[in-house]
C-alpha cells in the first residue's frame, strides 16, 4: 500500500480532479445541470413539433387516398351531357349533309339520358338503388326543354325532372319526387 501524498479534504470526501496544476479549466460548475435541463426541454419541443408535422402529413396522405363516399351538395341541379340523335327522316343520303345534320342534333337519345339519370342520382344525390329508368323519346335539344323520367328508387316508383340547359345536350336532373 502506498502513502497518500496529500491530506484528504474532509469537505469533499470524494476525489475530484485538481486542474490547477495542469492549467485546464474545470469541466463542471455549480450550475452544471442548467444547460442539461435546457437542452432536454429544447429537444422535447423539437420532437413534439416534428411529431405534429409528420402527423399532419400522414393525415393529408390518408385523406387524399380515400374515396369521397359522402354525397356532394349541389349548388344547382346536377348536369349531364349526352349525345343526341337526329330524327330518322332527317338523315340525308350524302356524307356532307350528314355532317351538317350531326353538328346540329335535334333530339336527345333517351337511352343515354336514362344512363345519365342513374349516374347523377347515384353520384350527386347518393341514391344507391336506382332501377327501371324510363325517359320519353323525341325530346328536342332546345334550351329550357323540360320533361320527366320515371325510375324505381329503393323499390319505390318516383320521377325526376330533366331540364335542357344548352344546345350541346347538357341537362339538369332534379331530385327524385
Amino acid at each position: 500500500m502506498t502513502v497518500p501524498t496529500r491530506q484528504p479534504n474532509t469537505s469533499r470526501p470524494y476525489p475530484i480532479a485538481d486542474h490547477s496544476a495542469s492549467g485546464q479549466a474545470p469541466r463542471s460548475t455549480a450550475n452544471g445541470w442548467v444547460p442539461v435541463i435546457i437542452a432536454g426541454v429544447v429537444a422535447a419541443f423539437v420532437i413534439a413539433i416534428a411529431g405534429v408535422i409528420s402527423g399532419l402529413i400522414v393525415v393529408g396522405i390518408r385523406e387524399s387516398s380515400m374515396p369521397d363516399t359522402a354525397p356532394k351538395p349541389a349548388a344547382s341541379a346536377p348536369q349531364a351531357s349526352v349525345p343526341v340523335i337526329p330524327p330518322a327522316a332527317a338523315v340525308p343520303s350524302t356524307i356532307a349533309a350528314r355532317t351538317s345534320v350531326a353538328s346540329t342534333p335535334e333530339n336527345l337519345d333517351p337511352l343515354v339520358v336514362q344512363r345519365g339519370v342513374v349516374q347523377v342520382l347515384g353520384e350527386s344525390y347518393g341514391q344507391e338503388d336506382v332501377r327501371e329508368v324510363k325517359c320519353p323519346a323525341g325530346q328536342p335539344v332546345e334550351v329550357g326543354t323540360v320533361f320527366d323520367c320515371t325510375a324505381k328508387v329503393d323499390g319505390i316508383k318516383k320521377s325526376v325532372t330533366i331540364t335542357v340547359t344548352d344546345l350541346d345536350g347538357t341537362y339538369e336532373v332534379s331530385r327524385p319526387h
